[in-house]
C-alpha cells in the first residue's frame, strides 16, 4: 500500500487563481508495485474512487476523506480524496476545475496506479455532493474551462452521493459560498436542474433528521429525476441520524456525539454502496 500527494496545478502546468488555492489529491493505492508482491493477487485490476469532501464550500472535512478512503480500500478500490479550493477566497469554477483535473489524472496513470480507468467512481458528501454532482452533469461551457488538458476522454463510471446539497436552500448556504452573493442564475447550479440522461448511475443516501440538507428536496428529488430518465439508481433513506455522518463509525464520530446504535444502521452505506457498484460494474469483481 502507498500513500501520495499531488499538486494538480504542478502536474498540468496550469496556473493558480491565487495563494490560496489548493487542488491537491491525496490518495492511498495499491500500484503494480505493492501488487507484485507475493502475498498479493498479482492479476488484480483495481477500480477507484475520488472522494470530495463536503464543508459547505468553506472548507474540506476531515473526516469525510481519509476515513472514506479506508472504508473502501476494503472492497478493493483504489482511493483518492480532493483537498479542493473554498470561500472565501476562490469561487466557481476553481472547485470544479480542480474536480476536472483530479478525474482527468486519474484517468490518465491508471495503468501506474494498477487500476482499471473505466471503472472510476466520485464519491462526494454534501456540498462535496454538489461538486460530484457538478461533474456528473458538466455544461458545455464548462467543458470549455478545461479543454486544452482534456484530451484523453476521461470519464468516470458512477457516482455516490451522502447527503447531498444539490439546491439553493436559506439554511446550507452552499451555493452562496460556492458562487458569491452577486452570481446570476443561481438554479442553474441546482444539480437537480442539470440532470441529462447521461447523468452517472448514482447511490444516493440521506437522514430523515438532517436539518441542515433537507433530504426530501435535495437526495430524494435528485433520485426522482434519475427515475425520470430511466437511470439506474438507488437511494437509501435512514430514519435517524443528523447531518454529516461521513461513514458513522468510531474513526468519524465528533467529539459530541458517539454514534452508538446509529452505527449498526447507518453505518451500512458502505456496503450498500459498495453492492451497488458491483451491480452496475463498477466495483471489483473478486471472482474474476
Amino acid at each position: 500500500m502507498k500513500i501520495t500527494n499531488i499538486d494538480l496545478y504542478k502536474y498540468f502546468n496550469w496556473p493558480k487563481p491565487n495563494k490560496a488555492a489548493k487542488g491537491i489529491l491525496h490518495g492511498i493505492f495499491f500500484d503494480k508495485e505493492t501488487d507484485g508482491d507475493s502475498e498479493i493477487n498479482k492479476k488484480r485490476i483495481r477500480p477507484m474512487m475520488l472522494i470530495f469532501p463536503g464543508g459547505c464550500y468553506a472548507f474540506v472535512s476531515q473526516r469525510e476523506a481519509t476515513p472514506v478512503c479506508v472504508s473502501f480500500l476494503k472492497y478493493g478500490f483504489n482511493c483518492f480524496y480532493l483537498e479542493y479550493s473554498t470561500a472565501p477566497k476562490n469561487r466557481y469554477p476553481t472547485m470544479l476545475i480542480e474536480a476536472m483535473m483530479a478525474l482527468t489524472y486519474l484517468y490518465k496513470k491508471a495503468k501506474d496506479f494498477h487500476s482499471d480507468p473505466n471503472k472510476i467512481t466520485l464519491c462526494g458528501f454534501s456540498a462535496g455532493g454538489h461538486l460530484a454532482g457538478m461533474l456528473c452533469s458538466l455544461q458545455k461551457e464548462e467543458r470549455e474551462l478545461f479543454y486544452p488538458l482534456d484530451k484523453c476522454g476521461a470519464h468516470a463510471k458512477a457516482a455516490i452521493l451522502s447527503y447531498p446539497a444539490l439546491t439553493e436552500e436559506k439554511n446550507a448556504g452552499t451555493l452562496k459560498n460556492l458562487l458569491g452573493n452577486d452570481y446570476p442564475n443561481k438554479a442553474s447550479f441546482s444539480i437537480i436542474n442539470r440532470v441529462k440522461e447521461d447523468f452517472l448511475p448514482s447511490f444516493i443516501w440521506a437522514t430523515e433528521e438532517d436539518d441542515c440538507v433537507n433530504p426530501h428536496t435535495n437526495a430524494e428529488a435528485l433520485k426522482k429525476k434519475l427515475d425520470s430518465y430511466h437511470i439506474p439508481n438507488q437511494f437509501v433513506l435512514y430514519p435517524k441520524g443528523n447531518h454529516g455522518l461521513s461513514t458513522c463509525d468510531i474513526n468519524t464520530q465528533t467529539s459530541k456525539n458517539a454514534y452508538g446504535e446509529l452505527s449498526n444502521e447507518v453505518g451500512t452505506w458502505v456496503r450498500k454502496a459498495n453492492d451497488f457498484l458491483l451491480q452496475i460494474g463498477a466495483g471489483l469483481d473478486d471472482k474474476k
